[in-house]
């Protein structure tokens, strides 16, 4: 584990000691939204030379009338940390509301349904070229993106689901599709999950998605959260990836192993 993530791990458990619900994770991407269009404000929130607790101070007297009391402890928490960049600030910032709304769907038991929304949200944008250039065109002004987004999924995804997406649209570094990856492997780690990523030729019934969601969970020992993605060219079988192993089964892998076996003759 690098130092970055050590740290990463140590503010989120700080964080985690306050109770986050819906309202307060809006109210943290409400102070994302504001930071990212003040340069200096950013810049004297994680201002090096200054204490945290002068920082802190700072975000009080900035925000403390306008955000719940337990959406300023986080903001406060996240200023205080020392060794954020302006930009670094503000990814932390909404990487916590992001958790604090997955960690509002784990407690109300909607985590899976969550996770399998994304995913399917993802995949969709990923495999429809028209969308993916869309949501990735930056002449689009954001608010556009994310009505685009509330458009395709009003009344169909959790409201959890909804506010992350419409989170994703911005996709200020990264496109949608990795922002979302990155929902994901939060959520995972919030679930005590391992992600396997599976791959098939044609869409599993529940019953067999059950089945190998079981089969997985007996093989790693724990819970495991199923990426499942439709692909013909894998030619029946299936692909999955649990963290660094893979387990092919497709017949398209095993022409690939033979033809390489060929070649090597």
């Amino acid at each position: 584990m690098s130092a970055r993530d050590v740290a990463t791990s140590s503010l989120d458990a700080k964080v985690d000691e306050t109770q986050l619900d819906a309202t307060a994770s809006s109210e943290l991407f409400a102070v994302v939204d504001l930071l990212d269009g003040q340069p200096p404000l950013r810049r004297s929130l994680s201002d090096p030379s200054a204490a945290g607790e002068t920082r802190a101070a700072l975000a009080e007297r900035l925000f403390g009338s306008r955000i719940s009391a337990a959406a300023m402890r986080v903001v406060s928490t996240v200023v205080a940390t020392g060794g954020l960049t302006g930009r670094r600030l503000v990814e932390t910032l909404e990487r916590q509301g992001v958790r604090g709304l997955l960690r509002v769907a784990h407690a109300g038991g909607d985590l899976a349904r969550v996770q399998e929304e994304l995913h399917s949200f993802s995949n969709a944008v990923e495999n429809d070229a028209e969308l993916g250039d869309a949501l990735r065109n930056r002449r689009y002004p954001l608010e556009a993106r994310r009505r685009l987004v509330s458009d395709l999924t009003a009344g169909k995804v959790h409201s959890i689901t909804g506010e992350l997406l419409s989170r994703a649209a911005a996709g200020r570094v990264r496109n949608l599709p990795i922002t979302v990856d990155t929902y994901l492997e939060i959520a995972a780690k919030l679930g005590n999950q391992q992600i396997a990523k599976v791959t098939v030729a044609k869409p599993l019934d529940e019953s067999r998605t059950l089945r190998l969601r079981r089969a997985l969970e007996t093989q790693v020992g724990g819970p495991v959260a199923l990426q499942i993605e439709v692909n013909p060219s894998v030619l029946g079988g299936m692909n999955v990836q649990l963290g660094d192993n893979i387990i092919e089964s497709t017949v398209a892998g095993r022409l690939e192993q033979a033809r390489r076996l060929l070649n090597s003759h």
